[in-house]
């Protein structure tokens, strides 16, 4: 088990009381991370599977093995992340890991065999889970005294990656031409190389500002964090299909580029806009409460598309989906910091981030299948609202250990 010497960075000095907005930019900087982790490489993928789909003629199992693909690398970087950091140095593996996920997205538009992009798709997983989790450790400690807007903010950085996009790839589409999918993905990797350095230069200072805490040992992790590790597989699996099959169904339905392109932008935009109110609201609500009322406002999100496939409730189900599904990263990690030593965070976090991709490896496969068993693309996205519930109904359970000061 890792400890909070080897590579936890623990609270920024306190000698002097620190101003509302202190580590602000630090923040911005390490949201560049879940940018290139979940806004490029994992959600772009809805708006290029359609191009890849009917140039290879996958089924939708198919479609969705690709983003299992990156979801088991992403539950094995997950695992890993705290055993690099330890072993090599947090700043060396998380500045080594923007990079493979940079160069990742750019290997993505070179091979045309389904297996190559398999493990492609799974190498951009393993780099950017053990990136999200070292980020997650990183933002955590980057304003201090305020964990929760800190959080809020750098996983804001993924809606930002959406608008980014949701804007330029249909716009490369509406040009006249067939959208080039290989070269989305190498735009998408020249600019996460640039993200990579100022990620680099938010992470050194960070580190920088460090103090030096007592070595301790991490305490086991699961007595006390089940019910949100539990709640995070569900959340994983509900959430993503959504994400995965969504431009598909509106495909499907006869819209055209336009509400393509706004769908993802309000997605993206609702996210980041909405980060600051769940910085707050997240250190009000008691442990557990707060992942719960994210799963069942993504929930809700997920339905109005399906019960009503009109461009209005394509737009209302971006809006209430974008403004809560990058909160519950947020929410839970929140859970963690509440519920774990300084010793366990880390480990916690990984943990965490396992969970979650063990749901993401699971439901595009399930949601696939249902839709190819039935027919109908929407019949494998009614998956995604039930097990967010679950997840809801899990994380309710969750307590502070008695150790911990309550809510």
């Amino acid at each position: 088990m890792p400890t909070s010497r080897d590579f936890s960075c623990p609270p920024l000095p306190s000698s002097e009381p620190a101003s509302r907005w202190q580590g602000l930019g630090i923040a911005l900087g390490l949201a560049l991370s879940p940018l290139v982790a979940l806004g490029f490489t994992r959600f772009a993928y809805a708006l290029l599977l359609p191009p890849m789909q009917l140039e290879f003629g996958w089924s939708f199992v198919q479609a969705g093995a690709l983003n299992t693909s990156n979801a088991v690398g992403y539950l094995a970087g997950a695992l890993l992340a705290s055993y690099l950091a330890r072993r090599l140095g947090l700043i060396k593996v998380f500045t080594a890991c923007m990079l493979g996920s940079a160069l990742a997205l750019m290997a993505t538009a070179w091979p045309s065999n389904f297996s190559l992009l398999l493990a492609v798709r799974a190498a951009g997983g393993l780099t950017t889970a053990i990136v999200f989790v070292l980020g997650t450790t990183l933002a955590a400690r980057a304003m201090p005294g305020r964990v929760a807007p800190a959080l809020s903010i750098y996983f804001g950085g993924s809606g930002l990656g959406v608008v980014l996009a949701g804007t330029l790839i249909p716009l490369a589409q509406a040009s006249g031409q067939a959208l080039d999918w290989r070269l989305a993905w190498l735009v998408m990797g020249a600019a996460s190389l640039l993200a990579s350095a100022l990620a680099w230069q938010a992470a050194r200072r960070v580190m920088r500002g460090a103090v030096t805490g007592s070595a301790q040992l991490a305490q086991p992790v699961w007595p006390a964090l089940w019910p949100s590790l539990l709640a995070n597989v569900l959340y994983g699996a509900g959430y993503v299909g959504y994400m995965t099959f969504m431009i598909a169904l509106l495909g499907q339905l006869g819209f055209g580029t336009g509400l393509k392109m706004v769908f993802f932008a309000v997605i993206g935009s609702a996210s980041v806009l909405a980060s600051a109110l769940w910085g707050r609201l997240l250190t009000q609500l008691k442990v557990g409460h707060g992942f719960a009322l994210v799963s069942l406002l993504v929930a809700t999100g997920t339905v109005p598309a399906l019960l009503w496939p009109q461009a209005w409730a394509v737009i209302a189900s971006a809006l209430v989906f974008g403004a809560s599904f990058m909160a519950g990263p947020a929410a839970v990690s929140v859970v963690a910091q509440r519920v774990l030593p300084m010793a366990s965070l880390t480990w916690g976090l990984a943990l965490l981030t396992a969970c979650f991709s063990l749901g993401q490896s699971i439901g595009p496969l399930l949601g696939g299948w249902i839709s190819d068993a039935t027919g109908s693309l929407s019949a494998g996205l009614w998956l995604g609202p039930v097990l967010l519930l679950l997840g809801a109904g899990c994380s309710l359970w969750q307590r502070l250990p008695p150790s911990r000061t309550p809510d």
